[in-house]
């Protein structure tokens, strides 16, 4: 009995094995072409296997592309956690310029963000991976918020900041009749404008009440 739990174990980890090179050969390829132009076959063929193997480890492309999503959001915290230890004084203003350069820098990640932003649909089991890595962004949106001197126990007020920053680089990033560099310095001009705004917004009596209670409409990203 126990023989067999271990060969179970070992199929098991083989699977995930194979599914995270195939997440890495997806992820690889965002870099270096647009989503509609990616397909099961040049997946596979970047892994050398059969575009019908692949339907072993995901249901369907769209559930490849969430799963490479999710990936790329962890080591974004990853880093995101190492940035914070590093740096002594750790601003809104020093999350909004990591993220905001972040994506600017990674084609894949903006990719993947702006494809599920359009579609905005997957299955409950990817719903319930993307929803825990999503809250635990969010949870260290609230600590740099709680560390500017914002006291607050509402998670709305990170979910406006992360949502805006996100905002301004769907808006601008790929702006047309725009060089990179200038393009650049006026998202980051933006990001920098948001977080006064916001320091010095949130702070306001006008939020006094909204800081001092919860929303208990929140999404399920709390």
């Amino acid at each position: 009995m126990e023989e067999n739990s271990k060969f179970s174990q070992l199929k098991e980890g083989e699977r995930e094995a194979r599914k995270e090179i195939l997440i890495s050969a997806a992820l690889d390829l965002f870099e270096k072409k647009p989503f509609d132009e990616i397909g099961v076959r040049d997946i596979a063929a970047a892994v050398g296997v059969s575009p019908a193997s692949m339907y072993r480890y995901f249901a369907s492309r769209e559930d490849l592309f969430v799963e490479a999503f999710i990936k790329d959001l962890r080591s974004i915290e990853k880093w995101l956690d190492k940035l914070m230890e590093d740096t002594e004084d750790f601003t809104i203003e020093s999350f909004a310029t990591a993220l905001v350069t972040h994506l600017l820098d990674s084609e894949s990640t903006f990719q993947m963000m702006s494809y599920l932003m359009i579609k905005g649909k997957m299955s409950p089991e990817l719903l319930k991976k993307y929803n825990a890595v999503q809250r635990s962004l969010l949870n260290k949106i609230d600590s740099v918020i709680e560390k500017a001197g914002i006291h607050t126990d509402n998670r709305l007020f990170s979910h406006v900041l992360y949502s805006s920053l996100n905002g301004i680089l769907m808006t601008f990033r790929n702006y047309p009749g725009r060089s990179k560099q200038d393009i650049g310095k006026h998202i980051h001009r933006l990001s920098s404008l948001l977080c006064k705004i916001f320091r010095y917004g949130v702070a306001s009596p006008l939020f006094d009440d909204m800081s001092r209670k919860k929303n208990s409409s929140t999404a399920d990203v709390h």
